[in-house]
């Protein structure tokens, strides 16, 4: 079986052995999105997928029904069995209600780690585009991403996707000159291969450029500008970075938890926010062996553990 966690920017991939991210804009590609699907299928030899969904957000559908719909509908058609997470925890073989099953995947992995015997814990996700950072008692909520954004527990921040400019407090340009990945890029906190969405300007992901993406922020050049200060800029953005998420972590403290559990491409920034935070941390990556697409993962061991259930 395959773990899918099909997102507006990226699907991820996740077996029980190895893992995959596929940039796919679904805004860009959505008459493509037939073909992914059968690349999967055919890459991994499984005719049975489990799935959650975020991409319905995405502003190519005019209403997020559309879009759950839409990509059910691409889903059934290339494989035989399809199960798929609705927003209470619960496996379906169908979806019976769109709305019950739109942006499923912070609730895939709360419940795998639920069951995996973790409480009492927040579990934060920093990944390409956006931060889920959810307090977990003794069973998952579901909530809205309306609910979860004026909560506090959806950041809209990522390590690749966020503008710059929105993370610096200086005087900057707001265009669309430059985006995180150019920022953790130059810091060496992530390489090329990690960079795995467009540039900005379309052009390549080398050191010097995306220290010219960062440039334009000052309506510049790279060569007009020290690098020192560039550094420093970039330096400046990635503790922004940090901050929202001590803020965050801090409230979830006062409350009464200490225990973080951290996942996703941006998992180097999690590990420093708790520690600031005087909070303990385990990496998913470390436990599971999985980080990067671990809703994926997760979603596919719920199915596989509802499916032996439904067999006893």
């Amino acid at each position: 079986m395959i773990g899918l966690d099909i997102g507006g920017a990226n699907t991820k991939v996740a077996t029980d052995e190895s893992y995959e991210i596929v940039h796919f804009p679904i805004w860009k590609k959505r008459d493509e999105f037939g073909d992914l699907l059968r690349y999967i299928k055919e890459k991994y030899g499984s005719p049975t997928v489990s799935v959650v969904i975020t991409a319905e957000l995405s502003d190519i559908f005019r209403r997020k029904e559309d879009g759950i719909t839409f990509i059910s509908n691409e889903l059934e058609r290339v494989f035989e069995r399809v199960y798929y997470l609705n927003v209470e925890g619960e496996i379906k073989c169908c979806i019976d209600n769109p709305r019950d099953f739109m942006a499923t995947n912070w609730i895939a992995s709360c419940k795998f780690l639920l069951e995996m015997g973790y409480r009492d814990f927040v579990f934060v996700d920093v990944g390409s585009t956006t931060t889920d950072m959810i307090p977990v008692k003794d069973r998952v909520v579901g909530k809205t991403d309306l609910d979860r954004l004026l909560s506090g527990e959806l950041l809209y921040i990522g390590v690749l996707r966020t503008p710059t400019f929105h993370l610096t407090d200086l005087n900057t340009s707001t265009e669309f000159f430059s985006i995180t990945a150019d920022v953790f890029r130059v810091l060496g906190d992530i390489d090329e291969n990690d960079y795995i969405c467009e540039t900005p300007d379309g052009n390549d992901k080398s050191y010097e450029s995306c220290m010219n993406r960062l440039s334009r922020l000052f309506c510049s050049d790279f060569d007009e500008l020290d690098e020192e200060f560039l550094i420093s800029f970039a330096k400046s953005v990635k503790e922004n970075f940090i901050s929202r998420l001590v803020e965050n972590l801090m409230k979830f403290r006062l409350k009464g938890f200490d225990f973080v559990v951290g996942c996703g491409i941006g998992e180097f920034l999690i590990r420093e926010s708790a520690n600031r935070v005087g909070m303990s941390y385990t990496s998913v990556e470390d436990v599971f062996g999985f980080s990067d697409v671990f809703p994926a993962y997760a979603v596919l061991q719920l199915c596989k553990r509802f499916i032996r259930k439904t067999r006893t």
